[in-house]
């Protein structure tokens, strides 16, 4: 193969490796439904073409070792991002996904509104004669009288009967003279009271007035580590995170101390009487912090 020939086989692979990356991005950016497997498998027997062939020709071998480079930085990539989307962990899809639930919630959210404002329909197609149904109406209304009329009929001879005389008899006799002898009254006796004086207590004999427990010292309780003891907690644990080659740019303050500090009452229910403290370990190649029970 001439250096011409070369120099042709070698542009046109180029041009081909310009098209299967703009192919990629189409595929992650959703337009594209399938991965691009044939074109790149043409590149590939092209590419072993050409390095059948090594020219002599100094500047026709660096671009050939560039678009090798090339292609071997972009397979990495591509391999990184294909294995993301079919994981489920790609940024488009979780981006895609969080829009199509924030408009579902918004859908649901709006027919409630819809359903709890819209005023009652009534169904056209539906034969309903209004002269029968308020006919129907009355006539209960004349039952439900009729039933109360009675009721309170029988109501007024009792009333009659606890506050006097009935309305068809004639009216009581005359009262009395004073000379006849008064209505004799039921006689109540009543609980007979004692004549001696209610012992008064003595507040300040401690025989009779029960003595109670002072509570502890706040200086006896124990509790956890102070602000200066959780920053210290927290500086050396991101420093072993970091030692480890672990992720610190998610580690946070307030979430570590609040995390420490909802364990501190567990604890002290299960020691009573010592403090508190925690510790950084290093336990199966991970950095933790654990608690340390002092007395």
């Amino acid at each position: 193969m001439t250096p011409k020939e070369f120099e042709i086989m070698l542009s046109d692979a180029e041009v081909q490796l310009s098209r299967i990356k703009h192919l990629y991005e189409q595929w992650f950016q959703g337009i594209e439904r399938i991965e691009p497997q044939i074109p790149r498998k043409q590149f590939d027997r092209t590419l072993h073409a050409l390095r059948k062939v090594q020219p002599r020709n100094t500047a026709l071998r660096f671009r050939f070792q560039t678009l090798i480079q090339r292609y071997t930085t972009l397979q990495t990539y591509w391999r990184r991002i294909g294995r993301q989307i079919e994981e489920g962990t790609y940024r488009r899809d979780l981006l895609r996904a969080r829009r199509r639930r924030e408009a579902a919630r918004a859908e649901r959210e709006q027919e409630r509104r819809r359903r709890s404002s819209s005023p009652l329909e009534l169904d056209p197609n539906d034969d309903a004669n209004m002269d029968e149904l308020i006919a129907d109406a009355s006539n209960r209304m004349d039952e439900l009288l009729k039933e109360a009329e009675p009721s309170s009929k029988a109501a007024t001879p009792d009333s009659q009967k606890t506050n006097g005389a009935p309305a068809d008899k004639p009216p009581a006799r005359a009262q009395p003279s004073a000379t006849s002898q008064p209505e004799q009254q039921p006689v109540r006796f009543g609980k007979p009271r004692s004549r001696r004086p209610a012992p008064t207590r003595d507040k300040s004999n401690s025989a009779i007035t029960p003595s109670r427990r002072a509570p502890p010292p706040i200086a006896a309780r124990s509790k956890g580590p102070g602000e200066a003891r959780m920053r210290q907690i927290y500086e050396s644990y991101v420093d072993a995170k970091r030692k480890n080659n672990e992720r610190t740019d998610r580690i946070d303050y307030e979430t570590i101390a609040k995390s420490l500090k909802k364990m501190v009452p567990k604890l002290d229910r299960k020691h009573k009487g010592k403090r508190i403290d925690f510790k950084v370990v290093v336990k199966d190649g991970k950095v933790g912090i654990k608690p340390v029970v002092k007395k």
